[in-house]
């Protein structure tokens, strides 16, 4: 196999493999399902008025065993909010039903979440004709699992150590199974506040509890990987890339007991065999090479080791093949498809992107020795990854956390500032203090732009990137802007209590009003967004743009439906009367929602329950302030 050379869409091993299953390969089989499918039917949850157990749902005849051919199903993806009810003052189903019956109705479509939206292009949203077309059945796991098991068992986590047996652990051992049965993936997220505990339940929390990242990531591994936030009735976004996922690998999610981790990985494990099988099947070589590179991701926090030599034919001495180094980067391009170096994938991504992708220093190192090209940039966005066009391998290795090729590209000498999204920003959207620190050390500029006007402290606010937030401040000297990054997360998807009191405490302005810049980059897409909002095709990007001159960080949480930092601001003192350029208030704002309570109750001035809510938010935070 050459090294050099520029890309074809030749024949390779891989290609000639994929062309093999899709004409004579059965499919690959589903996750195994222990225990039935049991569904409630859409009519009868909006006409609950209390959560009733599987048990009794089942005895009265309201459950349904689903078959696809019933029509579609949805499975609904929660954090409990009490210890042994999963939702004991109906707050967070009334959400559901509210949310269904406004998709049932009124909502045309279901948008991309921000992110995804503006750097993602090749992305869409859902038109929610899809979820009207046919009957629609609902998993949730405290209708559609055995409960008088996990009243014995006493609490939801550690039910597969102390259940082993059981119908519960059978069903629970289905769940891949059920997800893959079900069109439609939501994950409940409203803001919640459980006096009794002092929590506050948030998308935050969700996404933190290790069950709910490995329902997840089921999705993420199932035929149709995009999923449903619901934060209210009215604010439901789609999430159609791995990096807008909010919460990082199931793996590294909280558990309280180990054993259950140790039980996930092998299933994880068979998940991914089955979407890379699936993907070839399909000749889907793009997302195949995607899927194979980000194993390491998927896997990160189990014990288990990643598919690898799954395109046979691999023959070194007949490719001329001897050195150690020559050997390693032939074995990769054998694997990902590539003829040369040179090649690239139709949206520009070369093996050396792939190889970043993955995060595999030795591949790397082997790459450059073969002079791979350092520099070059993606063409086009990568939906299935999530990354914007004009990625480097430096900007994609610190996008998904793999720190010893971060160090190595560095050494070599890779461009620190190229690309929409410079390393350094992208490290700060995703959580990455290590990566941060190795590019300050290597010379990046703390406070440099992206092509947007935004700083790398602003990213790393606007995603609810705690960590990174703070080392990027202690590389700044604290000399940092604080006001605008405040903004910034409440306009994007950070909108945490602890990170709105972490920038108070920095002196930010509570209301600190947004300036738009026209003569610049962003400006000129702030107006295409502005005639995109007017011509009726509204979107959160587009209407963010046309109300953005001028909004206060409380504004735009109310907007973005970041209940948490809305309550979060409104008990710092936030103004309700400011007006931004569209002369609209905190007040206008609301209107356009369904607002929890505890928001409508502080509009009318009585902060008490925000004040609350605020305080244990920032209390439960595992984060240091």
């Amino acid at each position: 196999m050459p090294l050099c050379g520029n890309g074809t869409a030749r024949s390779t091993p891989l290609r000639r493999y994929a062309k093999s299953l899709a004409r004579g390969s059965p499919s690959p089989p589903k996750p195994p399902m222990q225990f039935p499918m049991y569904t409630l039917p859409v009519e009868r949850l909006l006409e609950m008025g209390e959560i009733e157990p599987h048990e009794v749902l089942k005895e009265r005849g309201l459950l349904v065993d689903f078959e696809e051919s019933m029509g579609k199903a949805a499975f609904v993806s929660h954090q409990w909010v009490g210890q042994k009810h999963p939702d004991p003052e109906f707050k967070q189903l009334r959400v559901l039903q509210d949310a269904l019956k406004h998709i049932l109705s009124k909502m045309r479509y279901i948008c991309l979440d921000f992110f995804t939206e503006l750097l993602v292009f090749g992305a869409k949203p859902l038109d929610t004709e899809e979820i009207r077309v046919q009957p629609l059945f609902i998993w949730y796991d405290y209708f559609s699992c055995p409960q008088l098991d996990l009243q014995i068992i006493g609490s939801l986590d550690g039910r597969l150590r102390n259940a082993q047996g059981s119908e519960l652990v059978q069903a629970i051992y289905s769940i891949p199974a059920y997800i893959s049965r079900c069109s439609f993936f939501f994950a409940l997220c409203p803001v919640i506040d459980s006096a009794n505990q002092s929590k506050v339940f948030t998308p935050f929390t969700w996404s933190d509890r290790g069950w709910c990242r490995f329902e997840r990531a089921c999705r993420e591994l199932s035929e149709n990987a995009s999923w449903i936030l619901i934060r209210s009735r009215t604010e439901l976004e789609l999430i159609a890339s791995p990096f807008a996922a909010i919460g990082g690998s199931a793996g590294e999610g909280a558990f309280t007991l180990a054993e259950d981790k140790l039980q996930l990985a092998e299933v994880l494990l068979q998940a991914l065999k089955r979407k890379l099988h699936l993907l070839l099947q399909r000749e889907d070589l793009e997302g195949y090479r995607v899927l194979l590179n980000l194993q390491h991701v998927h896997l990160r926090g189990f014990s288990v080791r990643p598919w690898q030599n799954l395109v046979p034919g691999f023959e070194p001495t007949d490719l001329g093949v001897h050195d150690p180094s020559s050997l390693r980067a032939s074995r990769f391009l054998h694997e990902n498809g590539f003829s040369s170096l040179g090649d690239v994938d139709r949206r520009g991504w070369s093996p050396l992107h792939y190889a970043a992708l993955a995060g595999d220093a030795l591949v790397i190192e082997c790459l450059l020795e073969q002079r791979a090209d350092l520099h070059r940039l993606t063409q086009k966005d990568q939906p299935q990854a999530g990354v914007q066009p004009w990625a480097s391998a430096l900007a994609i290795c610190v996008m998904f956390k793999h720190s010893k090729a971060t160090r190595l590209l560095v050494a070599a000498k890779a461009q620190l500032n190229s690309g929409i999204q410079p390393p350094l920003h992208m490290a700060a959207m995703a959580n990455n203090a290590e990566g941060i620190r190795i590019l300050c050390g290597a010379g990046c500029k703390v406070n440099s732009k992206d092509v947007f006007g935004f700083s790398s402290f602003e990213a790393a606010c606007g995603f609810g990137s705690l960590e990174a937030a703070d080392e990027l401040l202690q590389q700044a000297a604290y000399q940092i802007d604080v006001s605008r990054a405040l903004f910034c997360a409440m306009a994007n998807r950070g909108g945490k209590a602890e990170l709105v009191h972490r920038l108070l405490a920095l002196r930010a302005d509570v209301d600190h009003q947004f300036k738009q810049s026209w003569l610049s980059l962003h400006g000129i897409y702030t107006c295409v967004r502005i005639l995109q909002q007017k011509s009726g095709k509204a979107t959160f990007a587009s209407r963010a743009a046309y109300h953005g001159d001028g909004m206060t960080p409380l504004m735009a949480a109310v907007m973005s439906g970041q209940y948490e930092g809305a309550a979060a601001l409104i008990a710092a003192g936030a103004s309700l009367d400011l007006r931004n350029g569209r002369k609209w208030s905190t007040f206008d704002f609301a209107r356009e929602q369904s607002l929890p309570h505890f928001l409508m109750e502080a509009l009318e001035g009585r902060i008490e329950e925000v004040g609350r809510i605020f305080t244990d938010a920032v209390a439960s935070s595992q984060f240091e302030i």
